[in-house]
């Protein structure tokens, strides 16, 4: 579904890419992890074309997105994408509904009953239902990610991406996003999900996969239950700091593996 092969990207003197490879199957869900300002959000934009890499390979959905000859072959593609950018990036003219129906006119052959009926179920679903006819500047912050989510998922996208999703909200509106993320998404066994975000709570609970870029490379590619225990020494570190003063019930809730749990909260270990 998606593939990048020896990416990489710089602006003027400074590399941010150095050397970016992973796939993504259908229907599989991961999550792009890093520290903030590691390059997540300009790998997204270079998977959807919006920027070029200066070398590697890139396909989205079997297409060779740098070797389109037209704007027209790309959005083809692009119209099978769903795409979240941080802060919810909302039309500010545009009502809630002309925000969806913005993006289901552009992407899907929805008839205009069907578009309807599916803004109101989808802002049902995720309890804004009264927001149909309002601006973005009257909802908070945590309604408008919601609409921004929304908004990605209302076309039914073959591939949907989520830029930093919780950013900067509090951990209740956090959970309240994340968990609507997996309840609207992945209705079919082909779509394929990907969350960029340096937050590894988020990273961990969305998907069993992480995929770690440090220093403008993947790091670690695979089960963060095995990573968090056996990964090399800075992707351990940068999995575990986060998580080893949460409450034991909590650290359990989060199905961190026992090995881990053992070796922090019954044996007084170390700071990892």
């Amino acid at each position: 579904m998606i593939s990048l092969k020896g990416v990489k990207k710089s602006f003027g003197s400074d590399v941010l890419l150095e050397d970016i490879s992973f796939t993504v199957e259908p229907g599989e869900r991961i999550s792009l992890l890093g520290p903030g300002g590691c390059g997540k959000t300009t790998i997204l934009k270079i998977i959807l074309g919006l920027l070029n890499p200066d070398s590697g390979t890139v396909e989205l959905m079997g297409k060779d997105m740098l070797a389109m000859s037209s704007d027209t072959e790309r959005r083809q593609v692009l119209r099978k994408v769903g795409m979240a950018f941080q802060q919810g990036a909302l039309f500010d003219f545009m009502t809630v509904r002309e925000n969806l129906f913005f993006a289901m006119e552009h992407m899907t052959d929805f008839s205009a009953e069907e578009m309807d009926r599916r803004v109101k179920e989808l802002l049902q679903a995720v309890k804004i239902g009264r927001t149909e006819q309002q601006y973005p500047f009257e909802l908070s912050g945590g309604m408008q990610r919601r609409v921004g989510i929304v908004r990605a998922l209302a076309t039914d996208p073959v591939v949907a991406f989520f830029d930093e999703p919780t950013a900067g909200l509090d951990p209740v509106t956090s959970t309240i996003i994340l968990n609507m993320i997996r309840d609207l998404a992945g209705k079919t066994a082909e779509q394929a999900l990907v969350v960029a975000t340096s937050n590894v709570e988020i990273a961990i609970r969305f998907a069993d996969r992480v995929v770690i870029v440090h220093e403008g490379r993947v790091v670690a590619d695979g089960a963060w239950r095995d990573l968090i225990v056996n990964g090399p020494e800075w992707v351990r570190h940068f999995l575990s700091v986060r998580l080893i003063g949460l409450d034991e019930e909590y650290a359990r809730e989060l199905d961190l593996p026992g090995q881990f749990i053992d070796r922090y909260w019954h044996q007084g270990g170390s700071h990892p």
